[in-house]
């Protein structure tokens, strides 16, 4: 599975970088002004995270979980790290060092991590039906492009195909996974479970609107540094960043490749912007979120295994 996410990734950064010119990737970061916009950028990225390990705290709260606000950070931030590597690996990873060694603990807290990413989906939904609602032309008439490129690459009856053997694939593997598939929806429940128990379900909901608030921020304090996108309004730029978060339900490295497919065709199809600019706006995008993510991800690494490792010295100290 890693293997074939990573080969996705690379597929599609080979695709849309092949012949790519980076001299206006440099130009970005020779201008001096455009500082204070990647730092803007980069502050928005930081705030989404510290509000996703605030909410994700308050699910854990919900189901007889408690850590601290330091702790779900770090954790969050630790998971985050392990996804730029091997996709979906973090949340179960979170999920097990919440509590190392108690299993009944790290089961109930994955249930909330699974919960967390519904809530998520939730938000995408409502993000991608704001986008196409302000910019329906614009979607359908990309839709209808990328449709027809798809039908010259391969013929219709390709896709139907690969959609079916897909499907049997996937109920086939399900038969010997049913116990792993019944212990998943046994923590779904616990999740859910922990969301009827929230004391504030208002405070829940809105940093959620908080968090996706915040990573379209990312994008949107990067426009001033293109001259090129200069004509891309927030509602443009939110039908963008639709596309980039739908592209990231790919599982790939740091969603490396289904983010700049999205970002470019997005920009070029729908509002003409030149594919050089999309390309160096896609790029540097992602190159930021993921540098953050990877810097803050070890710091936490870091901290967390430092507090571990005094405390099991504290602990050999008391019993002697």
């Amino acid at each position: 599975m890693l293997l074939a996410s990573t080969l996705l990734g690379l597929g599609l950064m080979w695709w849309i970088y092949r012949g790519f010119n980076a001299s206006q990737l440099f130009e970005v970061f020779t201008q001096r002004s455009n500082y204070l916009f990647i730092v803007l950028a980069l502050a928005a990225g930081v705030l989404a995270n510290v509000l996703r390990s605030w909410r994700w705290r308050m699910l854990l709260s919900s189901a007889r979980i408690d850590i601290t606000m330091r702790r779900a950070v770090e954790l969050v931030f630790i998971s985050y790290l392990i996804n730029s590597v091997t996709p979906r690996l973090g949340e179960l990873t979170r999920s097990l060092l919440v509590r190392r060694g108690d299993a009944d603990v790290s089961t109930r807290a994955l249930g909330t991590v699974v919960v967390e990413k519904l809530a998520d989906v939730g938000c995408l939904v409502v993000v991608a039906g704001l986008a196409v609602t302000l910019r329906w032309n614009a979607t359908v008439g990309l839709v209808q492009r990328l449709g027809d490129g798809l039908t010259w690459v391969v013929p219709n009856y390709t896709f139907y195909i690969a959609v079916g053997s897909a499907v049997c694939l996937l109920v086939g593997i399900s038969f010997p996974l049913w116990p792993h598939i019944r212990r998943f929806v046994r923590n779904l429940w616990q999740g859910m479970a922990a969301i009827a128990r929230l004391h504030s379900p208002l405070a829940f909901f809105s940093l959620s609107a908080g968090i996706w608030t915040c990573n379209f921020m990312q994008l949107y304090w990067l426009l001033p540094c293109f001259d090129s996108l200069s004509s891309i309004c927030m509602a443009d730029l939110l039908h963008v960043f639709a596309a980039a978060s739908v592209g990231l339900l790919l599982p790939t490295p740091a969603g490396a490749g289904p983010w700049h497919f999205a970002i470019v065709k997005t920009l070029t199809e729908a509002y003409g912007v030149e594919k050089v600019a999309a390309q160096t706006f896609a790029l540097i995008s992602h190159g930021l979120k993921t540098a953050l993510v990877m810097l803050l991800g070890l710091m936490s690494y870091l901290s967390f295994f430092a507090s571990q490792l005094s405390r099991g010295r504290h602990h050999r100290t008391a019993e002697k």
